[in-house]
């Protein structure tokens, strides 16, 4: 195994070995054969496509002392060795990302009109062109537009869509696409036979499949995950928290055969074996799609719908995952929904919830799911307005666990506090004059009335419930009133300023920085 990285060892230093971009390299090839050559060319698409080692191809062809007929670099000339090696001054690779300014366009634009050292043509590549700052583009457009004899542009980046249509329209444009699995699957096998490295075909298409038509990230990926010269597909799966195209073809096949209490048994199966849900359902929504094209092409109407509709379903549970506090809950709901429609009765989850139950995690138990009677009827209510509301008059909220005392509250108070995220709340808190625990219902009084609307706010008011059940193990409601303000005798209120100011001039940093982050600004001297 050599000492650089795989990915560097096998950069394409031919256009021959350029794989998965037939259309640039046929279009470039051409022009260099012909020699016409724009004066600037733009390189946009996804990461790892060969952007980059596109260009410093094509620098090597237009520069060449010895091409062939087809546009191929000879490989062979000191020009070709300079510039794989890098070592050649006349092809500048440019880092926009780190030169965004105006400054360093300018610097560029002084040194073009020097001629080539050894090199027929100069060549600046930029790399991440997007990261240039409004006034760096302005001041590089008309170079850019009429650039010296025997200079070239070549501007990569992957966000296109951030570059000023002017620099666009005096570009070449030319779009990389992504990768395809198989062509992937090919290039990591040739690299795995160039190393003698045994490979299983199973552990290259998962490799494949998960960089989503990235080669650079799949031979990186292929590189970390060879032991002791194999890859093994086992091993693969563990790392990557892959199922498995055996695993998807299971799953759909339990869907299609509408057994839900399997379905659901095989997901908590997944859960144990620690796969990644998010990849798992990509590649499960891609059978999905596969399945339903199938479908359209045999004119098949009814599977085609199933399979759309399925798609539906397992899209809204991908888009869920990210959120979800317990990661297999998505594709759960997604299989009921997809089995029994939208609105799903309780003797359907009473059926399901035993075997839930028998295979989920310790942590994870099914509840015990109660129907209730026909008649009964269940009351809706509003949620109240972040108004003063009393603990008789509000709706009871659903608590469990045990409840607070007085003096727990005061103690562990603080541990509260250090918890808090939002500094508009953490600041409106120090208004808080003291608080009264009644069972679940914690009343908080305040002195000022801006500060207890922004408590009660429904946003703030659950932060703050869930911080309180974080600390104290305990669902707790949060609610609050306006303290009567007492009037003090001018010596009681002089004693009392004197105390105020006391106490302030200890924090005043803290507070400082806290109204700063609350308004969106920054403390200055």
């Amino acid at each position: 195994m050599s000492e650089i990285s795989l990915y560097r060892k096998y950069r394409p230093q031919t256009f021959g070995h350029l794989v998965g971009q037939d259309h640039v390299r046929v279009t470039l090839m051409n022009a260099v054969r012909t020699d016409k050559l724009s004066h600037a060319y733009l390189f946009t698409g996804p990461r790892g496509t060969g952007k980059t080692s596109t260009a410093r191809l094509f620098a090597k062809a237009i520069n060449c002392e010895d091409r062939g007929e087809t546009g191929e670099p000879c490989e062979k000339c000191d020009i070709c060795v300079d510039i794989t090696s890098g070592r050649l001054i006349d092809v500048i690779e440019i880092d926009a990302a780190s030169h965004t300014g105006v400054d360093d366009v300018r610097e560029l634009i002084d040194k073009l009109h020097f001629a080539p050292t050894r090199a027929k043509n100069k060549v600046y590549i930029v790399d991440e062109v997007h990261m240039l700052s409004k006034g760096a583009f302005n001041a590089f457009l008309k170079t850019l537009e009429e650039p010296p004899t025997n200079v070239y542009f070549i501007l990569a980046t992957t966000e296109a869509h951030k570059v000023p249509e002017t620099i666009i329209s005096r570009c070449q444009r030319f779009d990389f696409k992504r990768i395809d699995a198989k062509t992937v699957m090919a290039r990591l096998a040739y690299i795995a036979q160039s190393e003698n490295i045994t490979v299983e075909e199973e552990a290259l298409a998962m490799i494949a499949q998960h960089v989503d038509g990235g080669l650079r990230d799949a031979i990186g990926l292929f590189e970390q995950l060879i032991v002791d010269g194999k890859l093994v597909a086992a091993h693969v799966r563990a790392i990557l928290g892959v199922a498995g195209s055996s695993a998807v073809e299971k799953f759909y096949a339990l869907l299609m055969g509408k057994d839900s209490v399997e379905t659901l048994r095989f997901i908590q199966e997944l859960y144990g074996e620690g796969v990644d849900f998010g990849q798992f359902t990509k590649e499960l929504l891609e059978k999905m799609r596969l399945e339903m094209l199938r479908a359209i092409d045999a004119k098949k109407v009814e599977e085609a719908k199933e399979c759309v509709r399925m798609i539906e379903c397992f899209q809204k549970a991908f888009d869920q995952l990210r959120n979800s506090l317990i990661v297999q809950l998505p594709l759960e709901m997604a299989v009921v929904r997809f089995l029994h429609g939208e609105t799903v009765l309780a003797p359907v989850v009473m059926a399901v919830a035993p075997v839930i139950q028998a295979v989920a995690a310790p942590q994870y138990a099914m509840p015990t799911i109660s129907t209730p009677a026909p008649e009964q009827k269940i009351s809706s209510f509003k949620m109240p307005v972040a108004t003063p509301v009393s603990a008789e008059a509000a709706p009871e909220k659903a608590m469990s666990g045990k409840t607070i005392t007085q003096d727990e509250l005061t103690k562990n108070w603080p541990r509260v506090i250090e918890r808090i995220k939002t500094p508009k709340l953490r600041i409106s808190l120090k208004d808080v004059k003291h608080f009264n625990v009644e069972g679940y219902v914690i009343t908080l009084s305040f002195s000022a009335k801006f500060h207890q609307d922004t408590v009660m706010d429904s946003a703030i008011r659950s932060e703050l419930e869930k911080l309180i059940e974080e600390v104290f193990g305990t669902s707790v409601r949060v609610e609050s009133r306006i303290e009567r303000i007492e009037l003090h005798s001018s010596i009681e209120r002089h004693e009392e300023t004197v105390s105020r100011s006391q106490a302030v001039s200890s924090d005043t940093t803290d507070f400082a920085d806290d109204v700063a982050a609350m308004f969106g600004g920054e403390v200055v001297d």
